[in-house]
């Protein structure tokens, strides 16, 4: 899109800037050869002393002129200096904007596996943000419509720009926001650039040292054929970090426990303790060409292409108990807390109580190509730009887990201290005879993404004192996503079928199948784990397929038992295939004005944008193996759906004096759902009945002369995913007031409030599907559906200052702080709601991913070649799931909400728990010493202050309760940079 730092002379100055103001723009080189200015303000240009910025305070300079000059609401992290963005990670920079936070989870929405350098952005509340390349969409093939901004190489970028009101020029789809990632181009600068980037990654838990280096070049030439620029850059970077974890699984009430009989008393469904290696190789590269064969004409064609791999192991221990049959050992002087929780105590089961380990390893590839090629006229009365885009992507990924089993007599538990214990027998851990297989999971993916898309902008300038500009543009865009994803296969290999008598022999592994898991300087050890606990070689997880048939190979089951055993998938059956297709058009009218001679000159823009959406999605209803349907079925089914949204938008900036803007914007937005969740997948289940037993022999036939009907079965069907879902609609409006006090210090107060409709919830209903030879059925269906709604508001405030006044050397101190608020609320069907383990219910919960309060502490000093800065974030709790993986489940309770077992008296309860990150702030610091004007050196350290990350469990019966905790290394980066 268009450069947000220039005017043309025909639209007139929008923005009368102070003399300091051009010495800084002159200075940080920002005043490039399409800014025109009047003769008076050339005038003071001339006559203003250059003022020379350099380092991480010219960065920020420089991110504030962008703000200021802005037509839109926004904020920006600038790296004026090549490869000298402030983080290790796009994703790490974006959490010191005002308004902006990151997910620290490895996908949002599981708060079991942790990600040292984060994940998901959220601008505002909301996860819908929108991802551009230079102005252009772009995306990863893991489902969703945005990049993984971990997968690009900070050193490949000059500026990230946050956009958090819309106009209607920008590209649809940034519910929260847009972030623009921006590369360099060689026409950024008239002379030859040579730059270089060394560093040493080192984890102090992992204890690895990796490597980092990245190298750039740009030259521009003038020729007899005009103007040509080339920029060449490459990067890679290696990461290894270690992430130690602990969980305490829900806690169901008991009425029959041995010296509290007709009490409540709470007990843990389990726990487990976690340690995870993780490794990362991310590598980037971009080529810009350009050439300008006159004044008034530009062609530009860049190539982005980022690589990302990516692989994590996981040692694990868990316990999973029989709520129902566990006892407290009333020998062993057990303690709860005012609510009947268990806080101190052993609890023992008959026959022992199950715990087991497993070993897990997921590899993931990710790889994104982006080419664009632009082509640019100015003429005397008119703009115009063509731009034409293709985006490839894919991504592949195996996760593996191959665990066995043990039975211990008991378990002790301490939730009492900061940190849980959870111990056994030790000698009964210690005996390899004890382990006998557990189970297998695999889960594969191999998704293809792509889009090609045309967009033509046309900008007019008028003679007139008010309506100065109108532009108009249309955009087309043609995008696939074939995915094949396997789901998470877990299958049983031994354990839950030895009781069942379905295993003759073999279910116990060899030592040579054993690996001694010891967890060493596990939390820093300031938490004991359980001792001499055996796990499955790593080779067994590393080695799917062969290795799980080498496994089951040696366990004979009986014959009725092969089908329950875990089964292999084919990634290629049509089953596990989803295409998406999907094309969109656009165009939009917007007109900028100026009331220049008023007071307080006002500038803004008014704009409508109208796109449709035609997606049609191919897949399979599946049918499961039953009675009804011998063998089960998979019959392909396509999904068509369309819409369309007018999306006005209106932004206003009233300049108070030269210094103080104040801002006004309103719009409508969307965002459609990701690719991932508009799959065309349900799966359809009949079950018999259990009252209707009888009427079947012990291998699950109809007996000879039994009356079976339909009334005998069940019929259900569940998807997670919905081809007819309608986007996210937001209307929303901002306010705020900046102030530009003095060269490099600002700041600014800024109102929002987001009416949102469309948000994805969990609803029941019923769909009627032909069976063959049955007939018409109704089935019981469960899936998302777009009828959610939510209300979210709130304000920033922000401030930088450097603090130039006082005597050296404490005038190269500065200082940047901002906070944000945001409050929120959703309506959800009670089918989504989440249910507590007694079967109650919850009120009104916050919307996902959303921290009431955050705030960032930045302390800067720069004076002659060093530069220090120390950085905290931090945000309050924020709710990550509704019935995320081990807080979801079904047991039958009392009507008084006390469990039992599933032949006793009661009803089946569906629970799904609310699980929130509590509280948490990082401090991650630098240093820098600038060797000569060329060559610096720099050592920056991530989470300084050892930050352990903690989950919590929302119960009414039980309470609140830590439900997870996580520690990851403290990293360090020494770094040579080169700039000539």
């Amino acid at each position: 899109m268009k450069n947000i730092l220039t005017t043309n002379v025909n639209n007139q100055s929008i923005f009368r800037r102070s003399k300091a103001q051009i010495s800084i723009l002159a200075a940080l080189g920002l005043l490039t050869p399409n800014i025109a200015f009047t003769q008076e303000q050339n005038a003071e240009e001339e006559s203003t002393e250059v003022i020379e910025v350099k380092g991480l305070r010219s960065s920020i300079v420089s991110a504030q002129l962008v703000k200021m000059n802005s037509d839109k609401i926004m904020d920006g992290i600038s790296a004026d200096d090549i490869g000298a963005l402030p983080d290790r990670s796009v994703t790490e920079t974006l959490q010191r904007v005002a308004g902006v936070a990151i997910d620290r989870y490895m996908s949002q929405g599981d708060p079991e596996h942790f990600s040292v350098e984060g994940n998901g952005v959220i601008v505002r509340g909301l996860t819908q943000v929108r991802s551009e390349l230079n102005g252009r969409s772009t995306f990863s093939a893991n489902g969703g419509r945005t990049l993984s901004f971990g997968d690009v190489p900070p050193e490949l970028l000059s500026a990230v720009n946050v956009y958090k009101s819309p106009s209607a020029d920008q590209i649809e789809g940034g519910l929260a926001g847009t972030i623009d990632l921006e590369t360099r181009l060689p026409f950024h600068s008239d002379k030859q650039q040579i730059s270089f980037n060394l560093s040493a990654n080192y984890g102090d838990k992992v204890q690895d040292t990796t490597p980092e280096y990245s190298f750039l070049y740009s030259n521009s030439w003038d020729t007899d054929l005009g103007k040509f620029g080339l920029l060449a850059d490459v990067a890679y970077s290696e990461l290894s970090t270690r992430n130690d974890s602990m969980y305490v699984r829900p806690f169901f009430a008991r009425d029959d426990i041995a010296g509290k009989e007709g009490s409540a008393v709470y007990i843990p469904r389990g726990a487990d303790w976690r340690s995870m290696d993780f490794n990362r190789e991310r590598t980037g590269n971009y080529l810009a060409l350009q050439w300008k064969p006159s004044e008034n004409q530009e062609l530009t064609l860049t190539y982005f292409n980022s690589n990302y791999e990516m692989m994590w192991d996981e040692d694990a221990i868990f316990v999973s108990n029989d709520v129902t049959a566990l006892q407290v050992d009333a020998s062993q002087n057990p303690q709860y807390d005012a609510n009947g929780v268990m806080t101190v105590g052993r609890l023992t089961q008959e026959n022992g109580i199950n715990m087991g380990s497993d070993i897990r390893v997921s590899k993931e590839e990710s790889e994104t190509t982006d080419f664009a090629l632009t082509y640019k006229y100015s003429g005397k009365a008119f703009n115009f730009s063509f731009e034409a885009q293709k985006v490839e992507a894919t991504t592949k990924k195996l996760d593996s887990t191959v665990a066995v089993a043990v039975k211990v007599p008991y378990i002790d538990l301490d939730l009492t201290g900061s940190l849980p214990t959870v111990t056994s027998n030790a000698a009964h851990l210690a005996n390899e005879d004890n382990y006998f297989w557990d189970f297998l999971m695999d889960n594969q993916v191999d998704n293809k993404a792509d889009m090609t898309a045309f967009q033509a902008d046309f900008d007019y300038f008028l003679d007139n004192d008010v309506f100065h500009t109108v532009r108009f543009g249309a955009r087309f865009s043609d995008s696939s996503s074939d995915n094949l994803d396997s789901g998470y296969n877990w299958g049983a290999i031994g354990n839950w079928l030895i009781d069942g008598g379905a295993v003759i022999s073999g279910a116990n592994p060899s030592a040579s199948d054993l690996n001694l898991n010891e967890f060493k300087d596990f939390f820093s050890g300031d938490v004991p784990s359980p001792a001499n606990i055996f796990a499955p070689l790593r080779s067994y997880a590393e080695g799917f397929p062969d290795s799980y048939a080498e496994v089951k190979s040696r366990i004979e089951y009986v014959d009725w038992a092969q089908g329950a055993t875990w089964q292999p998938r084919n990634l290629q059956d049509d089953q596990w295939f989803n295409d998406q297709s999907e094309k969109t058009k656009s165009v939009y009218a917007m007109v900028d004005f100026s009331l220049a001679d008023l007071a307080y000159p006002v500038h803004g823009n008014v704009g409508v944008r109208y796109v449709k959406t035609d997606n049609v999605a191919q897949g399979h209803a599946i049918f499961v193996d039953s009675l009804l349907v011998p063998g089960g079925a998979n019959i392909p089914f396509d999904a068509e759906h369309s819409y369309d949204n007018v999306l006005p938008s209106l932004n206003v900036r009233v300049e108070l004096s030269d210094s103080l803007l104040l801002r006004f914007a309103a719009a409508k937005a969307m965002a459609r759902p990701d690719f991932s969740s508009l799959q065309a997948r349900t799966v359809f289940d009949v079950t018999f009945k259990e009252e209707s037993r009888s009427k079947l022999d012990p291998e699950g036939n109809p007996i000879d002369g039994a009356n079976i009907g339909l009334s005998d079965f069940e019929f259900s069907s569940s998807s997670s995913t919905n081809p007819k879902l309608d986007p996210m609609e937001s209307t929303q409006f901002d306010v705020s007031l900046e102030w530009y006090y003095e060269e490099g210090s600002s700041a600014y107060l800024a109102l929002f409030t987001k009416d949102i409709t469309g948000y994805q919830v969990t609803e029941f209903g019923n769909e009627t599907q032909n069976i063959a030879d049955v007939g018409p059925v109704d089935f019981v269906t469960q899936r998302p559906e777009s009828s959610g709604s939510a209300d979210i508001s709130g304000f920033e405030l922000s401030l930088n200052h450097f603090f130039t006044t006082l005597p050296a050397p404490f005038d190269g101190l500065g200082i940047q702080a901002n906070y944000t608020y945001v409050d929120s609320s959703t309506e959800i069907e009670p089918d989504g709601a989440p249910l507590d383990t007694d079967g109650s219910n919850y009120g009104t919960q916050p919307y996902k991913g959303l921290s009431k309060n955050a705030y960032n502490l930045v302390g800067i000093y720069q004076k002659g070649p060093l530069t220090m800065r120390l950085a905290y974030n931090w945000r309050s709790e924020f709710l990550t799931s509704i019935g995320a993986n081990g807080f979801n489940g079904t047991t039958r309770i009392s009507s008084e909400g006390f469990v039992r077992s599933s032949d006793a008296e009661g009803a089946d309860s569906t629970w799904r728990l609310p699980i929130f990150n509590e509280a948490a702030g990082y401090l991650d610091g630098s240093i820098s010493y600038a060797i000569n004007d060329n060559i610096t050196v720099s050592l920056e350290a991530n989470n300084l202050s050892n930050t352990i990350t903690k989950n919590t469990m929302r119960q009414n019966g039980a309470g609140d309760h830590y439900s997870a905790y996580h520690q990851n290394d403290t990293r360090y980066a020494l770094s040579l940079r080169g700039n000539f």
